[in-house]
Formats: structure tokens, sequence, C-alpha cells
């Protein structure tokens, strides 16, 4: 290959192997050792939340949901068959979750229905369901999809501005994101090291060109 192709591609290759590597660290970082990803939104809409089966058996993993109150009030969270949970939302006044953005760590919340709740906290369709003041957690399995999560107040009070957090946790993406960094790092290494050399065997074969030039004349 001609000396100025070379160093033309070990110029591409080291930016592509910096870019990686920048991509990995930064990935690493932001999901800690644990190899966590959130997603939160705040609903300022009047009514329950729910995360439909799309969202809550996207992946093959447990899901943590949180959800907090800015007044501190009941919260009620729990998870069923999507066939049961939507009959017995049927069309109340729901916040849906509809999509989620990384590395942004945002959640999309679809506004629908018009009727008021009543306290659907005592039928008998929700496999697991967590409760608290102010904040409560649940963790859903996979396996019994697909399934919906519900977030009300536990009776018919509507709730209002609440956030909503859904985690996911695979320990393996922190350890696949500092292999891709470190895989970056050597190859830019390499190609940094080539071009270098490149041109230094460049330089030294116009200085002797030069000389041989100079001897002859």
């Amino acid at each position: 290959m001609p000396a100025p192709a070379r160093r033309a591609l070990g110029a591409v290759l080291a930016v592509l192997g910096l870019a990686l590597a920048a991509l990995g660290a930064w990935t690493a970082l932001k999901l800690g050792p644990a190899g966590e990803v959130h997603f939160s939104a705040t609903s300022k809409a009047t009514g329950a939340i729910v995360v439909e089966p799309g969202i809550l058996n996207s992946l093959n993993l447990p899901v943590r949901i949180k959800a907090t109150r800015g007044d501190g009030g009941a919260v009620w969270l729990a998870a069923a068959p999507s066939t049961d949970a939507g009959a017995v939302l049927a069309k109340s006044a729901v916040s849906t979750v509809s999509g989620v953005h990384f590395p942004a760590g945002t959640l999309d919340l679809r506004v629908s229905g018009t009727g008021s709740l009543h306290d659907i906290s005592t039928a008998d369709i929700w496999r697991v369901s967590s409760k608290g003041a102010g904040s409560a957690e649940l963790l859903v399995g996979q396996g019994r999809g697909p399934e919906t999560a519900v977030l009300t107040s536990g009776d018919a009070t509507a709730l209002t501005n609440v956030t909503v957090t859904l985690t996911w946790a695979q320990r393996p993406w922190f350890f696949e994101a500092l292999a891709a960094a470190v895989i970056g790092a050597i190859v830019a290494a390499f190609a940094l090291n080539d071009v270098s050399n490149s041109r230094r065997t460049a330089r030294w074969a116009h200085a002797v060109r030069t000389r041989r030039s100079r001897v002859r004349t």
C-alpha cells in the first residue's frame, strides 16, 4: 500500500478507535458497576400511570419500577396480565409509558381516557403488588408476559405529579462497555503509532534522496 494511503487509513482507524474508546468509557460510567440503566418521567396529568407490555416485557430481564408522589401521599404499584389490567382500567384516565430514550434516560407518557378510576387494588388479578407512603418500588420478573403494571394511590383518590422510574440491570453491560473502551484505545494506539512510523520513514526516505541528489551534483 502506498505510504500516503497507509497514513490516511491509519488516521481514520485512530479516529474510529478514539470514538469507540470514548463511547465505551462514557457508557461504562453511566451504567456503573451494577450495569443499571434508568428511565424517568413525571406525570402532571390526573389519573393512573400504566406501563404496557411493549415496555415492561421488552427485555428478558426483571424491571424495577419506582414511583414517587410529590405530595407524599400513598402509592400503590401492581402488575397483572395485560387483558385483565385493561379490563379493570377500562376507559379511565391514565398516563401510559409509551417509549424510552437512551442515553437521555427519559420516558414518553401518553395521556388517554377521561373517566375517574375506582379502587382497583382489591381486584384479584394482581400477580405482584407493593405500596408505600410517598414512594414505592415493585420488581417485575419476566416469563409471564404480556403483563401490564399499574400505579395508583391504592384507593379512589386521583394521582397527580408522580415521578415514575424504570430500571433494568445487567452487570455484563458494564464489562462490555469497558471492553469496548479498551479495544478502542488499543486500535487508536496502534493506528497512531503506525501513522507516526510511516511519517518518520517518509522523512528519512526524503532525506536520503536529498543527500543522494546533492552527491550527484
